[in-house]
């Protein structure tokens, strides 16, 4: 059980007690709070410097709770000085400590409203107030408390709820799914209810599926009845929600949760959502981590239920309604898999499959690879069988990070699986391999196997649920055929067929006997009474069944015939007939709480009473013998009377079917006077009779009465029944001759005619509301119309309390009467006057009381009419409480306002709503709730047009009553009413003019605000305000040509209105235009862009030139377009023009553009062609010199400006270019491209371009070779003291090499450096100076050509002195010598220029002891840790190589040398060329 939090309205500023002023003070100001929900209010206009009103930072949560829990709300209160803090609640308190505890925390500040174990009883709307000196702030929050256990332990508290009436407290919420403990045992083939409520929320898409889960075959049935059931079910949701829509079933999310979602508007906010899984209801929380486990949130339009920590017993059917109305139904399924996926290995570029088969089809998986969830892509293929049970992900072209843990979902289920990638090891290095067509992986099972059993297994169950269905539904069919009823053939209105009527006698001991027997009285089908007609022998008389709510009544018979009365087919009555000997009369059972009494009698004979069908009275004759009378019993709240004999006659009355009345004829013999029943409030009364014969009277069907004739013998006159509001009359007759009065058809008169002889008078149903009436007669003859006759009945009055009333009957002639009241005699006295003049009669009260209510009768004769008065007092309001309601109510805008007017409670009180003379309805934007005692009227998210007159009228029977109050909403102004006129418009001043706005939003506007805009800026400036009562500004401060635009806002109160702004600028005083510039030049032409220039204008008409606007007209065309735009003016007096067309002809004109705007126009230039001018070719900065490694490629770009294009020949040395080489020729460039160059490559390469202006040459020299082979052995001779020749063999590619030359470097033993002491020797020799005895010298020499240097040739020793003698010390002791030194550079590094993309050698010789530590920069950045660079450094030799060079390797390089004992560097610059 759900114990759900009552919410009550509150009322409007000014309107009933202030709830929320908890000290009793009136309100102050509202004010706003930052937070939602929050109400403020100021008892001062204007708050002291520092001071504060309270507010909330944080305000209480709604909980929902289960009982026996821990309830708190917390909150944070700011304010100063600082506030006091009470709780409340609206239906009860809490002042009970044991219950309710308040703390304060002042470390947070925090205000906590406690209740341990929280009971039911608990639950309410509960308040928290903030109070200072200076205002107070409210918050309300609601408690929901879920009871613990109440389906075994209220089961015995509801039925005797139900024994004491008490059925608020029985009406408790359930599901309209019940839950599985409770649900019957269902019959055999019985369709689930969830079938329909999942249909009812599901896509049209999912139909086929849920009809196959449940075993549905017949689809149209399914639609035509899910049609007539969603029909139903949007009524009953209209009266709570709005715009339902995006319905989405609950799923399982990759964080483990699962969610379904569902988007529309609560018509009230106050409006309880519940929850239920399998039909009983589950708590939830309103809050994100929150510890329980279901949790309903809200975001926007869109309410979201998630589940957390899924378990198995999860699974089930979720619904979710609003109040009582179902919004949502989703089943949760939980499936198993049956073959789960399995580890794969793939090699690289190969497919990887991973498979599994599940326990329940599912549309989809959700797959997750390394913990992320995986889509259909490039990258993975998502593969579902057609029976939706086999699962498939296939990751295409695996790669080695592709591998890790996959994994299948499905619900809480799940199972993972390893990808192993091995990499292709026969797959080249750096080049990536060709993709496989093979698939790694699958589960190793026969998966279609598995899938086909289990969905044999699903098909069995699906085929035994149809089954089971089919067995119903043909059930039902042959119970239904065997229950069919005999078909009877029946005489009656519409219908001519005879029928066989089967009788039943029931006696007091309860014996049946059953006789069929003919001369029957048809059916009443609709409403009507079918009667039976009358004998004086043993004939059989039967009165056919009633068919809707009629009557139906056995024959009069006067030996021990039976005489039956059919059973009313819906809510008739069946009146046993009137017998004068031992035989048996019975009364069809009225069906509910009716009152049936039995007749009086004085002797032994039984009374029998038919039951009253529904409150009314049903009550027998009075009778002086033994005969029997009966009374039917009263359909609906009417009496029956029998009818008053003075012999031992029968007198029966029939129900009185509808508030009605049937009365029996008089009688004063022995017949038979029975009164039909009167339908609905009608009155039929039988035919007065002397003799025994039998006067019967139809039941008058519609507020009709029907009447049967007068006869002296013992002939029957019947009435048929009048059938709706009319009147039937059987005619009057003097001899045994029969007298019908047909069925009153349709508020019509029937009368029969009157004979004197033994003829038969018949009278048709009448066919309109008009009266036929015989006459009463003490003889038997016919009265007819010159008898006494009340024209003007009584009615029933409303007196009012303290006021005169008057009673008045008019009849046809002048006769005396008498007035009764509750059946006592009246007379003049006492404030009641009784009048007569000539034929009307008047009853005055002269001031009603309450003791005047009652039953007033008027008799004359044996004629009579009655009426019903009734004293009472109209509905009026406490002076006080109208008062109060007639204060305005102020509301801003999308605020509610609320009315409330309370009143005396009255019976029979009808109150409405008026809004400016329109009543108002319950729904929508408006609520109105009626207590016994009050009525309030609330109206939602008022809008500005919601303004107006609001009234309360309480209506009962005695009058009306109506109180008036007026709702104003506030709102912002309207816009200022345009358009702006321009007043006055100077050089310097502009001046301006509006209208007031038409809406001041409820509130006078205080003052108009005014912006401007210059013309070609986007800035806004404020001007200024003026007073309300002013709609004029002058803006003084204006530019003299210049445009300007003005907005202007009307404020009040409540805020600024929208802007009434200028249809256009306005110009400071009179425009003046600048004269026409120049006519333009063309400066140079190009296919892209035309170069113009011109002069400015000679008159510029005293206003400064801003700029010029350029327009251009292609040829043939009378188009002239704009280049520029005005407010962006080209500030120079020359303008490139590219917006051109290639070989296209244009001319162009000019304007000057001043702040009045662009001035008149220039003369057209010449036309001008966009193409390029006529020139002969030239090349531009061509590179006369390329030296290229063999082996590699070739490519020599040359430039070339030309017009037109010339024509572009190569040659190799004068000889035309191998067909090998490429040339590619683009627009402005031609390239030679030799894809593998050999040393036999280099020449030199002439370009020739000619076109028809002329031509042009240029000669590119390409030297193919590669690094030199060194030379050959070093020879060393001295020619003469202190010089060596050296000479060496020439290296072998001396010959293919014509700028190969030689260096030769020389070493010491004094220095132990090496230097180069010679460089670009041509020659084999080269003669060393200096040559000391006594020093050994060593020579290298290089081979060196473009590419660089060949490997050294070592020389001999030079110097050596193998026969020197050693000269002793003769003990003279030695210093010891240090070679330590500090670092030096020996070879420094040299300037390089390699191309893009070739290989860089770069070298330098460093010395130092210790061994220095070498350092390279590249633009001060160090570049020893960089890979791009391979760096080395042997025996002091320092290479740093590059394999291919890059734009970004071009700068300054340095080497550092570093030792202890110093530094050394040298530097040199790298550039690459393209």
């Amino acid at each position: 059980m759900f114990k759900r939090t009552k919410v009550t309205d509150g009322t409007a500023t000014g309107q009933g007690p202030d709830a929320e002023n908890w000290d009793g003070k009136e309100v102050g100001f509202r004010k706003k709070s930052k937070v939602p929900g929050v109400m403020i209010t100021q008892y001062i206009e204007k708050l002291p410097e520092g001071k504060s009103h309270p507010d909330f930072t944080r305000k209480p949560i709604a909980l929902t709770i289960q009982e026996g829990k821990f309830a708190f709300f917390k909150a944070i209160v700011t304010g100063d000085p600082k506030p006091t803090v009470v709780w409340s609640r609206n239906n009860g308190d809490v002042s009970d400590p044991a219950r309710y505890q308040s703390k304060y925390d002042p470390n947070s500040n925090e205000h906590t409203f406690e209740m341990p174990h929280v009971k039911p009883d608990q639950a309410d709307t509960y308040k928290c107030f903030a109070k200072n000196e200076y205002g107070q702030a409210m918050v309300t929050v609601v408690l929901n408390v879920i009871e613990v256990g109440f389906k075994m332990t209220k089961a015995p508290q509801q039925q005797a709820e139900v024994a004491n009436c008490n059925f608020k407290k029985v009406l408790k919420r359930r599901s309209k799914v019940v839950p599985k403990a409770e649900e019957p045992e269902k019959k055999e083939g019985e369709i689930d209810p969830k079938f329909w409520e999942l249909l009812m929320s599901a896509d049209k898409k999912d139909y086929e599926r849920i009809c196959a889960e449940f075993g549905v075959t017949d689809f149209r049935w399914m639609l035509k009845k899910l049609n007539e059931m969603k029909r139903e079910r949007e009524e009953e949701q209209a009266e709570f929600v709005k715009n339902l829509s995006d319905l989405k079933p609950i799923h399982i999310n990759a964080d483990g949760t699962a969610s379904f979602e569902l988007e529309f508007d609560l018509l009230d906010p106050s409006s309880s959502i519940y929850l239920y899984k399998d039909g009983e209801m589950i708590p939830y929380t309103k809050e994100l981590g929150d510890k329980m486990k279901h949790c309903l949130r809200k975001v926007g339009r869109k309410y979201i239920f998630s589940m957390r920590d899924l378990m198995p017993e999860d699974a089930g059917f979720y619904q979710l309604d609003v109040e009582d109305v179902n919004m949502f139904s989703t089943d949760f399924k939980m499936v198993d898999f049956l073959v789960k996926i399995q580890e794969v290995k793939a090699m690289e570029r190969e497919d990887a499959v991973f498979e599994c088969v599940i326990s329940a089809p599912l549309s989809k998986l959700m797959w997750f690879g390394k913990n992320m969830p995986l889509e259909q892509g490039d990258k993975y293929d998502i593969e579902v069988s057609e029976d939706k049970l086999i699962h498939r992900l296939v990751v295409k072209d695996c790669m080695v990070v592709d591998k890790g843990i996959y994994a299948a979902c499905a619900g809480i289920k799940s199972c993972n699986a390893w990808l192993v990638v091995e990499a292709d090891k026969g797959a080249p290095k750096g080049k990536k391999t060709a993709r496989k067509t093979t698939r790694a992986g699958g589960s190793g099972t026969d998966l279609q196997k598995v899938a086909q059993e289990q969905q044999q297994i699903l098909d069995k169950e699906r085929e035994e649920r149809k089954e089971k269905i089919k067995a119903a539904r043909e059930a039902a069919a042959e119970a239904a055929a065997a229950e069919e009823p005999e078909k009877t053939a029946d005489s009656g209105a519409g219908k001519d067929k005879g029928a066989a009527v089967k009788v039943e006698r029931i006696d007091k001991t309860s014996v049946a006997a059953t006789t069929t027997v003919a001369g029957d009285s048809g059916s009443g089908h609709s409403a009507g009474k079918a009667s039976g007609g009358a004998k004086q022998d043993g004939s059989h008389a039967d009165a056919g069944g009633g068919h809707s709510a009629g009557k139906a009544s056995g024959g009069a018979r006067k030996d021990g015939s039976i005489a039956d009365a059919g059973g009313g087919h819906s809510a008739g009555k069946a009146s046993g007939g009137a017998k004068q000997d031992g035989s048996h009369a019975d009364a069809g059972g009225g069906h509910s709480a009716g009152k049936a009494s039995g007749g009086a009698k004085q002797d032994g004979s039984p009374a029998d009473a038919g039951g009253g069908h529904s409150a009314g009275k049903a009550s027998g004759g009075a009778k002086q013998d033994g005969s029997h009378a009966d009374a039917g019993g009263g359909h609906s709240a009417g009496k029956a009377s029998g009818g008053a004999k003075q012999d031992g006659s029968h007198a029966d009355a029939g129900g009185g079917h509808s508030a009605g009345k049937a009365s029996g004829g008089a009688k004063q013999d022995g017949s038979h006077a029975d009164a039909g029943g009167g339908h609905s409030a009608g009155k039929a009364s039988g035919g007065a009779k002397q003799d025994g014969s039998h006067a019967d009277a139809g039941g008058g069907h519609s507020a009709g009465k029907a009447s049967g004739g007068a006869k002296q013998d013992g002939s029957h006159a019947d009435a048929g029944g009048g059938h709706s509001a009319g009147k039937a009359s059987g005619g009057a007759k003097q001899d045994g001759s029969h007298a019908d009065a047909g069925g009153g058809h349709s508020a019509g008169k029937a009368s029969g005619g009157a004979k004197q002889d033994g003829s038969h008078a018949d009278a048709g149903g009448g066919h309109s509301a008009e009266e036929a009436s015989g006459g009463s007669r003490q003889d038997g003859s016919l009265a007819d119309a010159g008898e006494p006759g009340i024209t003007s009945g009584l009615s029933d009055i409303h007196a009012i309390r303290g006021q005169p009333a008057e009673l008045t009957v008019k009849m046809n002639t002048d006769c005396d009467g008498a007035w009764f009241k509750d059946g006592e005699p009246l007379k003049s006295g006492g404030g009641i006057s009784i009048t007569k003049d000539a034929n009307i009669h008047k009853l005055t009260i002269h001031s009603c009381r309450d003791t005047d209510s009652g039953l007033l009768r008027f008799v004359s004769g044996d004629l009579s009419t009655e009426g019903r008065i009734t004293v009472g007092d109209v509905p009026e309001f406490d002076e006080d409480d109208l008062h109060k309601f007639s204060k305005p109510v102020i509301v801003r805008v999308g605020q509610n306002a609320a009315f409330k007017m309370p009143f005396q409670p009255q019976e029979s009180l009808t109150v409405s709503w008026f809004k400016d003379g329109t009543e108002l309805k319950d729904g929508g934007g408006v609520k109105i709730v009626r207590e016994p005692n009050h009525s309030r009227l609330l109206l939602r998210d008022c809008l500005r047009s919601d303004s107006g007159e609001i009234k309360i009228q309480l209506k009962n029977p005695f009058g009306a009553v109506e109180a008036t109050s007026q709702l104003i909403v506030l709102d912002r102004p309207g816009p200022p009413e345009g358009p702006v006129e321009t007043v006055e418009t100077t050089s310097s001043v502009i001046e301006i003019k509006w209208n007031p706005p038409k809406d001041d939003g409820g509130s006078a506007v205080t003052n108009y605000i005014i912006e401007r805009q210059e013309r070609g800026h986007s800035l806004w400036t404020k001007l200024g305000d003026v007073s309300a009562e002013k709609t004029s500004f002058r803006d003084r401060n204006v530019t003299h040509g210049k445009k300007y635009s003005y907005r202007i806002y009307a404020e009040n109160p409540q805020g600024l209105s929208d802007s009434l702004e200028t249809a256009d600028s306005i110009m400071a005083g009179i425009m003046i235009l600048s004269g026409p510039p120049g006519k333009p030049k063309v400066v140079s032409t190009s296919k892209t862009c035309i170069n113009l220039t011109w002069t400015p204008p000679e008159d510029d008409k005293g206003v400064p030139i801003i700029g010029y606007q350029v327009e251009k007209r292609k040829k043939d065309t009378n188009q002239w377009l704009a280049l520029n735009a005005i407010n962006e003016p080209i500030e120079d007096v020359n303008y490139a023009v590219k917006d051109v067309t290639e070989g296209a002809e244009y001319e162009f004109r000019v304007s000057a553009i001043n702040e009045s705007g662009a001035g008149d126009a220039s003369p057209p230039s010449a036309m001008a062609c966009a193409k390029n001018p006529n020139m002969r070719p030239c090349f531009k900065d061509p590179e006369d010199f390329l030296v290229v490694r063999a082996g590699n490629s070739v490519r020599v770009k040359i430039s070339y400006e030309a017009e037109p294009p010339p024509h572009i020949t190569w040659l190799k040395d004068d000889e035309p270019i191998a067909p090998w080489i490429n040339v590619i020729n683009t627009e402005g460039m031609s390239q030679l491209v030799i894809p593998s160059s050999k040393r036999s490559d280099s020449a030199i390469y002439t370009i020739k371009a000619k076109n028809s202006v002329g031509e042009a040459f240029f000669d590119v020299e390409v030297r193919v070779t590669d690094e030199p082979k060194c030379p050959g052995p070093v020879e060393l001779e001295q020619t003469v003291y202190g010089k060596v020749a050296v000479s060496w063999v020439p290296s072998p590619d001396q010959e293919l090499d014509d700028r190969l030359y030689y260096v030769v470097s020389q070493h010491d033993s004094n220095t132990r450096m090496w230097k180069t002491v010679a460089d670009r020797l041509f020659a084999n020799t080269y003669t060393a100076h200096n040559i000391l005895p006594g020093i050994e010298y060593h020579f290298r020499v290089y081979a060196k050509n473009d590419m660089g240097l060949s490997d050294p040739s070592q020389s001999p020793t030079w110097g050596a002195n193998s026969n020197r003698v050693p000269i002793s010390s003769n003990g003279v002791s030695s210093m010891e010598i240090s070679f330590e030194r500090p670092p030096s550079i020996l070879v420094p590094l040299k300037v390089h220029t390699p191309p893009k993309g070739y290989q860089l050698y770069m070298t330098c010789a460093v010395r130092g002891c210790p061994t220095p530590n070498v350092s390279w920069y590249l633009n001060n950045t160090c570049i020893n840790s960089d890979k791009n660079y391979y760096i080395t450094n042997s025996c002091g030799v320092c290479s740093m190589y590059i394999l291919r060079v890059r734009e970004n390797d071009g700068g300054e390089y340095r080497v550092v040398a570093v030792n202890s004992l110093g530094k050394a560097e040298c530097s040199t610059k790298l550039t690459v060329r393209d």
